[in-house]
């Protein structure tokens, strides 16, 4: 059925906006192009305004028939779904796709005089086009029972053996044509891969290329910060140096390499200044650094996750205002990495910071441009100077033997957080193009306490409650375990380690009831504990865990070696100082041994700058003199099991029903 030619009456008025229709260029067009363009258009908005159109177009030479072809060309939707408008005007430019109407049969066998054959043979056989396309999607979406991709080769045979399903004797096109449709089918391929582009390009061309193509679509996709605190970018970056840790051995104090680092970052983007850091020695990084580096930002003090307890904090943000002290930001970039995935980073972040968390790719620098910035200003500044460099790639002169430089340098694992602590401060300070020749810190200070305060609404949050935990803390349920008739205390068990404090221990209704723990992630030796909000106070490992302060992760990988058989397992021992011992024999010992205490080195390392609360420092010298009373006592008890001086092990044991030491 041909289609109705559109008129003024039979056209919708949407389409008949002229002042929305766009005007195309006419510099390629000759003399008597342009006079015809410029005549057809006055004519249109002389029909459209409802002027005499007889009269206009006799006087102008214009015949009727080629004006109304003309204003239905223009009315002609294009790809987007709206009218052509003045682009219809122009000469050589087809408004609809051409169709072949002449039979195939009439050309068979003979060269050429088949164009539009194939869109024709589809269109009269359905069913081939659809299997047609039905594996060009397998194959392009690498689906079960496809290929790795569309070949061209591929799709011109399973073509072949569609159509020999209607044609078993092979007497019609495309069997009677010279190359069977080849070049047809070849075509045809072609165009499917560009209107199906967005929707097969990662399994067609790459992850790499599906990434790319969503830049440079002519739509602005990339966030814009308005203002500070606004948008704040963070990512991991694996340091360009071989890290070192300063270790005890039987030999004397040794210098042990540990790999590369990892260091992970906060910036906010509108200004560039660094919110907050971590350097971590471990081969990963996990949710709860994600949280510490968070948590730096939101109290001001870009190196909380390090901070000893007999160092002053740095927070030159909250020297400017107090306020900053505990300030939130409106979007937080990650990329899907699963650290950040993580429903105790996600949930707790928007809860506590208010912000909204928008994931991104991994492996997409453009995406988070001023972090990758940073990282690549922290290596050109820092390290890539020191001898343990790894350079910029294998090939890179400065790289020379990285390992072997850590080993002999002299540069500790504290005295590598105070340079990266360094070349942060120093990115912060430097003056550069991104804030109109001034540093991050001058404008960040012009903006809070300068001339230009009061231009900002900044995301200052609101006191937390008491009894609320902040992003440093983790918030863990557990149930409290214990036995009346076995004479078994209420206690809970954390980590492969039971904990009990005076108020839940002489509490035995808590057996079976669920409890709160709000554990510091950089030591959990002892624990706050609550019950329907009311504390009960701090809770104690018993056993080998109570001696020495210790991280989450240092207990995962000391429990971990205990149950391979590396460590002894010793109830009653401090075993933080059994692994130190353990590693400063491996140490000295041979060269197999060294590379399987790499691990444990890279442990060690993260233990010893892990952040110290005051209250650990002053406790260290009673807590050491405690245990070393306690072992006194238990290595006099054992010399003389035969007197009656000291009680028997089992006597000792009895005060808890069952040896548990409390």
């Amino acid at each position: 059925m041909a289609s109705v030619r559109q008129t003024l009456r039979t056209a919708p008025p949407e389409h008949l906006a002229l002042d929305t229709w766009e005007m195309p260029a006419l510099d390629d067009l000759d003399v008597e192009q342009k006079q015809r363009f410029h005549a057809l258009t006055k004519a249109i908005w002389h029909y459209v305004g409802g002027g005499n159109l007889s009269t206009h177009l006799r006087d102008n030479g214009i015949h009727q028939e080629v004006f109304y072809r003309a204003f239905d060309r223009c009315l002609t939707l294009d790809a987007r779904g709206k009218p052509m408008g003045w682009v219809g005007l122009l000469p050589f430019i087809e408004v609809k796709p051409r169709q072949r109407k002449a039979p195939i049969e009439a050309n068979a066998g003979n060269k050429g005089g088949l164009s539009g054959a194939l869109e024709l043979f589809l269109r009269k056989n359905k069913e081939v086009r659809e299997g047609l396309h039905a594996y060009l999607d397998k194959n392009a979406k690498r689906k079960p029972g496809g290929e790795a991709g569309i070949r061209h080769k591929s799709a011109h045979m399973e073509f072949l053996r569609l159509c020999e399903v209607n044609d078993p004797g092979k007497e019609h096109w495309p069997f009677t044509s010279l190359r069977r449709a080849a070049g047809s089918i070849r075509a045809f391929v072609c165009q499917y891969l560009k209107n199906n582009y967005d929707r097969i390009v990662a399994t067609q061309y790459g992850d790499k290329a599906a990434t790319k193509s969503k830049a440079g679509t002519g739509q602005e996709s990339r966030l814009v910060a308005c203002m500070p605190f606004d948008i704040v970018e963070m990512d991991e970056h694996a340091a360009g140096f071989i890290g070192s840790v300063k270790i005890q051995t039987p030999e004397g104090t040794r210098i042990l390499d540990a790999g590369r680092l990892t260091i992970l970052l906060l910036a906010d983007r509108f200004k560039g200044f660094i919110l907050g850091f971590k350097v971590i020695f471990r081969d990963a990084a996990n949710s709860g650094d994600v949280l510490d580096v968070l948590h730096a930002a939101m109290v001001g003090e870009p190196g909380y996750a390090h901070r000893k307890a007999d160092e002053a904090p740095v927070r030159p943000l909250v020297d400017l205002d107090q306020r900053f002290g505990w300030c939130g930001f409106n979007c937080l970039l990650l990329d899907n990495a699963l650290i950040h995935l993580a429903d105790e980073v996600v949930s707790r972040a928007m809860t506590l910071c208010g912000c909204a968390v928008n994931f991104g790719p991994i492996k997409t620098p453009a995406r988070r441009q001023l972090v990758e910035r940073i990282f690549n200003a922290l290596e050109r500044a820092g390290f890539k100077r020191l001898k343990t460099t790894t350079g910029s790639g294998p090939l890179d002169p400065k790289k020379q033997s990285p390992e072997e430089e850590a080993r002999r340098c002299t540069l500790t694992d504290v005295e590598i957080v105070h340079l990266v602590a360094g070349l942060v401060q120093k990115f912060n300070t430097d003056v550069g193009k991104h804030n109109l020749a001034a540093s991050p810190c001058q404008r960040m200070t012009s903006l809070i306490a300068g001339e230009e305060q009061g231009q900002y609404l900044f995301p200052f949050l609101p006191p937390l409650q008491p009894g609320e935990a902040d992003l440093s803390k983790l918030v863990i349920r557990v149930p409290v375990k214990g036995n009346e008739k076995t004479g078994r205390r209420p206690y809970f068990s954390y980590l492969e380690a039971d904990y009990t404090s005076t108020e839940i221990a002489k509490t035995w209704g808590l057996i079976d009831k669920w409890i709160v723990l709000h554990v510091v992630r950089s030591n959990i030796r002892k624990i706050p504990a609550f019950h329907n909000g009311k504390p009960l106070g701090m809770c104690t490992p018993g056993g080998r865990w109570q001696w020495s302060d210790h991280s989450i992760d240092l207990r995962q990988y000391i429990n971990q070696l205990t149950r391979e058989g590396y460590i002894e397992n010793d109830f009653k021992g401090d075993v933080v100082a059994a692994f130190t011992e353990q590693l400063g024999k491996d140490a000295v010992s041979t060269n197999n041994a060294k590379k399987a205490a790499k691990p444990s080195v890279r442990q060690l390392g993260d233990h010893l700058i892990r952040r110290e609360e005051a209250s650990a420092v002053d406790e260290k010298a009673s807590s050491q003199e405690a245990a070393q009373a306690v072992h006194e006592l238990l290595n006099r008890a054992s010399e003389s099991s035969s007197s009656s001086e000291y009680m028997h092990w089992d006597d000792i044991g009895a005060f808890n029903g069952d040896g548990h030491g409390y």
